[in-house]
């Protein structure tokens, strides 16, 4: 019979009921990455491909499915008299129903289980009509050498981070906190999610109805943009029977989105993202039917020079957003003050780095790409060192044990020809109570990265740490890793 896992007395054990002060356990610095005073040689980006797709329902239930799926259609304007009907799209409609929820990072739960599902699945049909998605028996292969695995969102705020000094325009100056975690070779990384109090606190925290209105003003415009299927709906039959406006596709639910994962490389850095998609437009000149993937942005119609500026810094997140994940074009509705449409401008994701070139807001593309990838590598060194110091402590720590209480359930990463996935891991049960997480922070004045590790009575003030090994689900550890005793 196996042996059960057991701790080290030195490994310290979790107390969930009691909440120790942030100020009596938090770590020193481990590294600092300093910001580059000059920019970095340009990385090389691999064109990304589409591995897998997930859903979240009304409900924000995870379903590894298309059901969320949705296709573009012109939105009504003022400039196109509201595609036939005389009436622009008022972006107000629906606002008094609507429940902004406060912003709770989520997990990498859905993309791990969907890469998980997808690698023991038949190969589907693509998602997208065009290239088939990689084979299952790849997928499988690719997760496993993957060197990064997160959200879309996370690597947008690593690569904008260039961006980012005292200097720059106010919508720059936004630092981040990330928890880290290596598994194998593979950094996992997510945004650090606020504690049970915070939480708390947010919940109870209102917006301004300016900010509350300005945000509903997107989902809106996705709203008049989409529908639920790739057939075209004749506006004016539409509202015949219906008391919504013209061009409405359906009332705003921020639970449903549909998803998809890429695989790209930055860099020397092989990387799966995960992030939120749109809509796809079916290209009709096509024979085959292809369709394009679009992200759907609202700016206010620029009035003079100054917001002129304000669009082209704004470009630079939606350039990367769109261009990490492999979306092909943005669709920007320009909108007046009250709210309505006044008209909608389509952009190839890869021309907006020459539209800002020279321009007052200006950014570049290839130094915000370098920078990230500069951050991997880092992280990737720093990290890598201190798993292999700790991998081998806890070993020897271990090892003494096992003679008195028996075999140790030994875990190895499936990857054993890796760098660190050779090295001895603990069994799921003890890798629940303690397996290293790291918190990278980059805040004002934006001069340098620090890396601290976290200790786990830390870790638990968020309250999700629940059937994780680190930051992951134990089902993914359990997938990802392999009894030693197993390869031999």
């Amino acid at each position: 019979m196996r042996a059960q896992g057991y701790l080290p007395q030195s490994i310290p054990q979790r107390t969930p009921h009691v909440a120790p002060p942030v100020d009596a356990i938090h770590t020193p610095i481990l590294a600092a990455m300093q910001r580059p005073s000059e920019a970095l040689s340009p990385v090389r980006i691999q064109q990304p491909t589409l591995i897998a797709t997930f859903s979240y329902d009304a409900e924000k239930r995870l379903c590894l499915d298309d059901r969320s799926k949705r296709w573009y259609r012109d939105p009504p304007t003022n400039a196109n008299h509201g595609n036939g009907t005389g009436k622009a799209a008022d972006l107000n409609y629906g606002f008094e129903s609507f429940e902004d929820q406060p912003h709770i990072p989520d997990p990498l739960d859905s993309v791990l289980y969907t890469l998980m599902r997808r690698s023991m699945l038949p190969t589907a049909p693509p998602p997208v009509a065009g290239p088939n998605l990689i084979p299952s028996e790849a997928l499988e292969m690719e997760v496993l050498r993957a060197n990064v695995i997160t959200w879309r969102g996370i690597l947008t705020k690593l690569c904008t981070a260039w961006s980012c000094h005292v200097q720059a325009p106010p919508m720059f100056r936004e630092g981040f906190e990330l928890n880290v975690m290596m598994l194998g070779d593979t950094l996992i990384m997510e945004e650090v999610p606020p504690t049970v109090e915070e939480r708390t606190a947010l919940s109870n925290k209102s917006k301004s109805m300016k900010q509350r209105r300005a945000t509903y003003f997107g989902y809106s415009f996705e709203s008049y943009c989409t529908l639920d299927t790739s057939h075209p709906i004749d506006p004016e039959k539409v509202t015949e029977f219906s008391a919504s406006p013209a061009g409405w596709g359906a009332d705003v639910n921020t639970n449903q989105q549909w998803c998809h994962i890429v695989k790209t490389r930055l860099g020397d850095s092989r990387l799966i993202l995960g992030g939120e998609v749109d809509c796809v437009k079916t290209e009709k000149a096509n024979e085959k039917g292809k369709e394009s993937v679009l992200e759907l942005k609202t700016s206010m119609v620029p009035r003079n020079e100054q917001d002129q500026m304000m669009l082209q810094v704004k470009m630079l997140r939606m350039y990367m957003q769109s261009f990490l994940l492999g979306v092909e074009s943005i669709v920007i509705g320009f909108r007046d003050p009250k709210g309505t449409l006044v008209t909608h401008e389509q952009y190839r994701t890869t021309d907006l780095p020459r539209m800002v070139r020279n321009k007052p807001g200006q950014w570049n593309a290839n130094d915000n790409l370098a920078f990230g990838s500069c951050i991997i590598q880092w992280l990737r060194q720093s990290i890598g060192r201190d798993m292999e110091r700790w991998s081998y402590l806890v070993s020897d720590q271990l090892k003494l044990k096992e003679q008195n209480h028996g075999r140790y359930p030994w875990r190895v990463h499936r990857t054993t020809t890796s760098f660190l996935g050779h090295l001895p891991l603990p069994c799921v049960e003890d890798a629940e109570v303690d397996y290293p997480i790291y918190r990278v922070s980059f805040q004002p004045p934006f001069q340098e990265l620090t890396l601290r590790y976290i200790p786990p009575v830390e870790l638990q003030l968020d309250g999700r740490r629940a059937n994780r090994c680190g930051i992951v689900p134990s089902e993914f550890y359990r997938w990802a890793t392999t009894p030693m005793e197993d390869i031999h």
